[in-house]
């Protein structure tokens, strides 16, 4: 059995050889026709490393153009390349290990390391592009506050609050170049349609002085996200209200105030708004003293909207206010002393009142369509006689008149007061007192009486004027008799020292004027 099985196995023993080695020689050929070499390019970043040597010596870098990516070759069978992915490649330029081309320059070469993670003895990887370029520049760090932008608006009836942001401060890292462009920082939250309090977490956002956002990778940021918080108030809309304070100078009226707007708009918590009903100008803000024309101020209403309450536009705060003052006329009437009112006039039987004047002008001040129209019989005129006694006085004129109307001045009126003596004497007539101001008192310091004594003229309904005077005569010494009043009264001028005497008839001199028969 042996023997027979050995002799198939040698039998043609050269074609069997032939045949194994062309068996070979296809398998070969097909097996590399289905995993044959080849050759696949991939672009991957590059990942820097050991930055913190550049920071240690207070500088930062930039890479030049799109040198932080490279394009590699890599070579080897399909079976292997078809299942790697660009992500199965890493890229690394590490800093501690830069190509110093000009110690004068800031621009430099750092080496790219390329590896695989898989299948690194059956592939091989060649370099386009073996070195990354970027330029040095000083490091820069700034501290920033952050502000709340809130962009959207609050439901009807709602208006923005308090804001906060937690931290508010940030600290910015990175290229001088950048960081100086850094104008504001802010973190934004949508209020669009909010009718109540929210609070998030988000990314602060760097601006310019154009206010365009500055985005760049360069930068390191010491909070990477910031939490803030928006109060969500109730509004109203309330009346302002302004008073004024002082007085404008002599002959100025103060008209009125305008001012606008005349009412704002206010935001709060509901139980605070409730209780607020209009917002007051105080009058120290707006002080008249001696003013002498119109005037206007723009006030800040901030201080005086009370605690909890704010504008629901802060740039809304002024309210302009303008008062108005007016020059007031002068204007001049005349009263008749005859139709002033007379008030505790003195006894008309023992005493005679007669005035200086037959009217009193009387200077009033009001505002020009006012006093085009006052008149002399709109006013109440008066004078008050109480405890005057015989004599010359002035009387101040009580004259009132409207409100709207000022008085200037002080108005007086010379008074005379006399008194009358009624003397009845056996054998003679007595002097009266005449009712007109010219009319003349005795002459003399004094009055003689009795018996037979020298006086006077008498007429039964004669007027005199003037007075007799005695020159030592018996009846007395300087004696005199007035002038006689036409119904035959008689008085004596009033005068000291008077005496009586027996028969002597020394009255002598006596005189008389403008007697009628």
């Amino acid at each position: 059995m042996l023997k027979k099985l050995m002799k198939h196995l040698t039998n043609n023993l050269g074609l069997k050889v032939l045949s194994v080695f062309v068996a070979v020689i296809l398998w070969m050929v097909v097996v590399n026709y289905d995993n044959p070499e080849m050759t696949k390019t991939y672009t991957i970043p590059v990942t820097v490393t050991n930055d913190r040597i550049l920071e240690e010596r207070g500088k930062v870098y930039e890479v030049v153009g799109q040198s932080n990516t490279v394009t590699i070759y890599v070579k080897g069978k399909r079976r292997f390349l078809d299942s790697l992915t660009g992500a199965d490649f890493t890229a690394t330029a590490d800093l501690s290990q830069i190509i110093d081309l000009n110690e004068s320059s800031n621009e430099k070469l750092v080496p790219i390391n390329v590896t695989a993670r898989r299948y690194e003895k059956d592939i091989n990887i060649t370099q386009k592009n073996v070195n990354m370029q970027i330029m040095l520049e000083d490091l820069s760090s700034e501290q920033f506050y952050i502000s709340c932008d809130t962009p959207g608006t609050p439901a009807e009836g709602y208006a923005i609050g308090d804001t906060s942001v937690s931290p508010n401060l940030i600290k910015i890292s990175g290229p001088k170049s950048i960081v100086s462009r850094v104008n504001r920082v802010a973190a934004s939250v949508n209020v669009e349609g909010l009718t109540g309090d929210i609070t998030d977490n988000v990314i602060p956002i760097l601006y310019d002085e154009n206010g365009k956002a500055i985005e760049s990778t360069q930068l390191r940021l010491s909070q990477e996200k910031v939490s803030v918080r928006v109060q969500i108030l109730g509004t109203k809309t309330v009346p302002v209200r302004c008073e004024a304070s002082g007085k404008p100078a002599e002959g100025y009226e103060f008209r009125g105030l305008e001012y606008a707007p005349e009412s704002i708009q206010i935001k709060g918590e509901p139980s605070v708004l409730n209780r607020i009903q209009e917002i007051l100008i105080p009058g120290e803000a707006i002080s008249l003293e001696g003013a002498t024309s119109d005037v206007e101020n723009s006030i800040d209403i901030t201080p005086y909207l009370g605690e909890g309450i704010s504008l629901v536009n802060p740039e809304e705060n002024k309210v302009a206010v303008k008062a108005t003052i007016e020059r007031l006329e002068i204007k001049n009437l005349d009263l008749l002393v005859k139709s002033l009112q007379v008030l505790n006039p003195p006894d008309e039987d023992k005493y005679e009142v007669t005035y200086g004047d037959t009217k009193v002008t009387v200077s009033v001040r009001g505002r020009s369509e006012d006093i085009a129209e006052l008149t002399a019989e709109q006013m109440e005129a008066s004078i008050d006689l109480a405890d005057l006694g015989p004599g010359n006085h002035a009387v101040e004129v009580n004259v009132k008149v409207d409100a709207k109307f000022q008085l200037v001045g002080t108005v007086m009126l010379r008074v005379h007061i006399m008194e009358i003596e009624e003397q009845i004497e056996q054998g003679e007539g007595s002097g009266g007192i005449s009712t007109d101001e010219d009319s003349g008192n005795a002459g003399g310091n004094g009055s003689g009486t009795g018996g037979t004594t020298g006086g006077g003229n008498s007429g039964g309904n004669s007027e005199t004027n003037g007075g007799s005077g005695g020159n030592n005569g018996g009846s007395g010494n300087n004696g005199g008799s007035g002038a006689t009043n036409s119904n035959g009264e008689s008085g004596t001028g009033g005068g000291n020292n008077s005496g009586s005497g027996g028969n002597d008839n020394s009255g002598g001199n006596s005189g008389e004027s403008d007697k009628e028969e």
